[in-house]
């Protein structure tokens, strides 16, 4: 990982972390019950991503990321979207009846303050797209999610899948 990408990482899990509640407690700080609800927002945040994706329902899985300023989806080192409207085009120029099928290994839930967590996973994805029959890909998964009025959202994400030697 680069000095410059590190520095990006450590900005923004510290910007999020101070913008999340104006006296946020640390992670230490918080009781059993708090990182326990925590845990559970964000994996009903995933049960529900995993659900619409593998239904192909675009619009309501766009619900489930945060639509602001500060979102990021990353993919093996760079970024490839800078709004939740770069991921809705997307997956709306995929072929009618296209739906993604992940699943994830080992999920890790860290609360890093309230309302604040990040998950981490080794996934493997199947797309199943009605044109040219569909492919699978898998690799590491990482995401940031905060909590809103509306429930958990995606923040930021960043996918890396293995490279060829």
């Amino acid at each position: 990982m680069s000095k410059g990408t590190m520095r990006l990482a450590l900005a923004l899990l510290l910007g999020l972390a101070a913008a999340a509640r104006p006296a946020a407690l640390r992670a230490e700080e918080m009781s059993e019950a708090q990182t326990a609800a925590i845990r559970q927002g964000v994996q009903a945040t995933l049960d529900a991503h995993g659900r619409l994706s593998a239904a192909g329902s675009w619009e309501a899985l766009m619900r489930l990321y945060a639509d602001e300023p500060r979102f990021r989806w990353m993919s093996n080192g760079a970024i490839v979207a800078r709004s939740v409207d770069e991921i809705r085009k997307t997956f709306l120029a995929l072929p009618p009846g296209s739906r993604f099928e992940t699943t994830y290994q080992d999920v890790e839930i860290t609360p890093l303050a309230p309302g604040v967590a990040q998950m981490a996973a080794p996934f493997h994805t199947r797309v199943v797209d009605s044109k040219s029959g569909g492919y699978a890909f898998g690799g590491f998964l990482t995401m940031i999610l905060v909590e809103r009025a509306d429930g958990w959202k995606i923040l930021s994400g960043h996918a890396s899948s293995p490279r060829n030697r």
